[in-house]
């Protein structure tokens, strides 16, 4: 399942600033070769920065961002990002180590080796990523990337090889055809081109694409993740209900309980979640040294609680009440009814007698009181 998501990134350089930069950079790259010497360095510029871009695609993918990035100035500066070379000089460096092994294990051997170096080129990739050059290096991290995501990995192979697959063979199919410019350019060789650097990024992108959904197996930690979307507005909601409470807390110390009660009235009608805000809201009050504003919202937060099948959250906010006031009761007869049946289902005797303490004096509701009454009953045997 999660091997398939990454399918999506495929198709990232095939919109916005990478196509056409794909384009451009495959026009280019066919001046320089019909500019012969005077092209060469034409040809290196625009390889160096097509290399650097396939490593700031992967980036912002990894990162959760996908779409693909505008090629900014900062990209073209050869010192601001060294990983293509690093890329290019361990596979050099692979190659001519298997070579001058070549003589000792045989031909056969080195190709075995060569063939296993080119399947964990993306572990290589994925690891300069996440943790440098230097770690990229080590085999055993490698081959512990494989063996955590290796239908992921599996499937960066299968893809990588038909993306390449597909790409050589458009090229050898298509046909010949003049650019409609006076530049004496086949069309089909930009056409070419153009699929071969598609190849490019979109093995880049499909890399980037396993690092961010497979991320909790990869210990890998993204920019932009739903986890972190999530821990931002959380830390945004605990520092408006910081706000909150000190305004009402300034309000109720000075002796202005209705304003206070009107700024938490106007505060849950506004929000989102409700319910939330006013737990939060009674536990920040539970900790005050007037205990009347926590009554009030408890008041409050009960019935929410057992409408929510929060029995036990219920019959804890109640405890927690007549632990500082005996007197607390909820508003609702039929709460403290169904607290009481709660307590006493639990063996909590001692809390099922607090609330029915008074009962027929505080709730004229005849009905309630016949409960009541043979609840204690009950609660005498």
């Amino acid at each position: 399942m999660h091997a398939m998501e990454t399918l999506k990134y495929l198709l990232i350089p095939l919109r916005g600033a990478a196509l056409v930069l794909i384009v451009v950079f495959s026009l280019l790259l066919l001046l320089a070769a019909q500019g012969g010497l005077l092209g060469v360095p034409l040809a290196l510029l625009v390889l160096s920065w097509f290399s650097k871009y396939g490593f700031v695609l992967l980036d912002k993918v990894a990162d959760g961002v996908n779409e693909p990035p505008v090629l900014a100035i900062e990209m073209l500066n050869p010192a601001n990002e060294s990983r293509p070379l690093g890329l290019l000089a361990i596979v050099g460096l692979f190659y001519v180590i298997t070579g001058l092994l070549q003589s000792t294990l045989g031909h056969e051997a080195v190709t075995a080796i060569r063939a296993l170096g080119l399947l964990l080129l993306p572990a290589i990739i994925m690891m300069q990523v996440m943790e440098g050059f230097f770690d990229s290096l080590n085999p055993i991290s490698l081959l512990q990337i494989v063996v955590r995501v290796p239908d992921s990995y599996a499937l960066i192979l299968a893809l990588l090889g038909g993306a390449w697959w597909l790409a050589s063979a458009l090229v050898t199919w298509l046909p010949e055809a003049e650019l409609p410019f006076s530049i004496a350019i086949p069309f089909a060789d930009v056409l070419r081109v153009a699929i071969l650097m598609y190849a490019w990024l979109a093995s880049f992108a499909m890399i980037g694409g396993v690092l961010y959904v497979r991320r909790a197996e990869l210990g890998f930690e993204p920019a932009h993740t739903p986890e972190r979307a999530a821990e931002k507005a959380e830390r945004e909601r605990q520092r408006e209900i910081d706000l909150l409470i000190d305004r009402i807390f300034a309000e109720w110390r000075g002796g202005a309980y209705g304003n206070a009660w009107r700024t938490i009235e106007r505060h849950l009608a506004g929000s989102a979640r409700p319910g939330d805000e006013l737990q939060m809201l009674f536990q920040r009050a539970s900790q005050w040294p007037d205990q009347r504003l926590a009554h009030r919202l408890a008041q409050e937060l009960i019935p929410q609680l057992l409408a929510a099948r929060r029995t036990g959250d219920a019959l804890k906010v109640a405890r927690s009440q007549l632990k500082s006031d005996v007197s607390f009761r909820p508003i609702k007869s039929e709460d403290t009814i169904k607290l009481i049946e709660l307590a006493r289902d639990g063996g909590d005797r001692q809390t099922a007698r607090m609330l029915l303490a008074g009962f027929a004096e505080r709730y004229e509701d005849d009905v309630a009181r016949r409960i009541a009454g043979q609840l204690a009953q009950q609660l005498e045997r």
